[in-house]
C-alpha cells in the first residue's frame, strides 16, 4: 500500500462556500470526498494522487429522504446507504433500491458510503445505480454553471465515466411516487456479503388482470454501464406473466448484453448468470404482487 502524498484538505459548509474554494483554486481539479469508502481507497493504492480534496459532508441541505407536494421523493446525495436502507418508504415503495442498499458492502461502510458517492465512481455494476435506472430516476447535480438534471439512463458514459463536468457534484435523487409497481433487485457476487456484483438485475413491474402491463429491466455487469434491457421489456409488455415469458424475457436481457471478461468473471460467466438473475427478480416481483399461487407455484 503507497503511502498518501501531501494534498490540500477543505471543507464547506455551503454551495456557496465551495464556489467560492473552486474560484480560487482555478486550474486544480478537485477531488470530493463523501463518505470516502471509494477514495480513501484509491488514495492509499496509490491510484490516486489528488491534490485537492473537498469535504462534502458539512454541505447543509444535501442529506435527508423526502416526499415532495408534486408527487415526487427526493433523496440527499449525502443520504448514507444505512439511511436508505432503513428508510420505510423507501423499503415500502421502492423495494428494489432498498434491496440494492442492503446489499452494498458491510453494516460499517453501509453507515459511511453515500447514495451520491456510489453513483459518482460510475461503476457499472453499482448496487444503487441499477434500481435507480429501473425506477427511472432524475439525477440533480450542482456546479458553478449552475444547476441540472438528467435521467439515470444517460447519467454513465462508460466505465468509470460519468456525464458529470468538471467540479460538478450530485446534489439528490429524485423518484416518482408510482402506486402499484413492484419491484425487486437480483445480485450476483462471489460471495454472500461485502462484494461487488459480477451482474446483478433490477425489475420494476405493473400489472393489469395477471398481464404485464408495464416492465422496466435494469442490468449491472452487462455492459461497460448500466443498461436497460429494452428487449425483454417490449417483449413482456402484454403478456401474462408465466415461466415461459419470463424465461425468454431472460435470454433477451442476455442477448442485449455485452459484457467484458475480467478478473472477477468471464463474459461467459456474464452472459450465462443475466437469465438467471432477471428471471428471478420477475418472480420476486409476481411473488409480492400476490400471483404467484394463481399460476399454481410455476414460477
Amino acid at each position: 500500500m503507497a503511502h498518501l502524498t501531501p494534498f490540500e484538505y477543505a471543507r464547506p459548509g455551503s454551495l456557496e462556500e465551495l464556489q467560492e474554494l473552486l474560484a480560487s483554486r482555478a486550474g486544480v481539479t478537485p477531488f470530493y470526498l463523501a463518505g470516502g469508502t471509494d477514495l480513501m481507497v484509491a488514495m492509499r493504492s496509490g491510484k490516486y494522487s489528488p491534490e485537492l480534496v473537498v469535504d462534502l459532508k458539512h454541505l447543509a441541505g444535501l442529506g435527508g429522504v423526502n416526499p415532495g407536494k408534486d408527487g415526487t421523493l427526493r433523496i440527499g446525495a449525502l443520504t448514507t446507504i444505512h439511511a436508505v436502507e432503513e428508510h420505510e418508504l423507501i423499503r415500502s415503495r421502492f423495494t428494489a433500491l432498498h434491496e440494492g442498499a442492503r446489499s452494498l458492502g458491510s453494516f460499517q461502510v453501509r453507515n459511511r458510503a453515500t447514495l451520491g458517492g456510489n453513483l459518482a465512481n460510475g461503476s457499472p455494476t453499482a448496487d444503487m445505480a441499477i434500481p435507480l435506472m429501473a425506477f427511472n430516476a432524475e439525477i440533480l447535480t450542482w456546479s458553478s454553471k449552475g444547476e441540472r438534471r438528467m435521467s439515470a439512463a444517460s447519467f454513465w458514459m462508460g466505465a468509470g465515466k460519468t456525464a458529470l463536468q468538471q467540479g460538478e457534484i450530485i446534489t439528490g435523487i429524485e423518484l416518482l411516487l408510482d402506486e402499484g409497481l413492484r419491484s425487486a433487485y437480483e445480485k450476483l457476487g462471489p460471495r454472500n456479503a461485502m462484494d461487488i456484483a459480477i451482474a446483478s438485475a433490477a425489475v420494476v413491474l405493473r400489472l393489469d388482470s395477471g398481464s404485464i402491463r408495464e416492465v422496466r429491466i435494469a442490468l449491472g455487469g452487462a455492459c461497460p454501464t448500466p443498461i436497460r434491457a429494452h428487449s425483454a421489456e417490449k417483449y413482456l409488455e402484454g403478456h401474462r406473466a408465466d415461466p415461459e415469458h419470463i424465461s425468454q424475457a431472460g435470454k433477451l436481457a442476455a442477448d442485449e448484453s455485452n459484457p467484458r471478461s475480467s478478473t472477477r468473471a468471464s463474459r461467459e460467466y456474464r452472459l450465462a448468470v443475466i437469465p438467471v438473475l432477471v428471471e428471478r427478480a420477475l418472480r420476486h416481483c409476481l411473488r409480492r404482487q400476490g400471483i404467484i399461487d394463481e399460476i399454481n407455484g410455476q414460477l
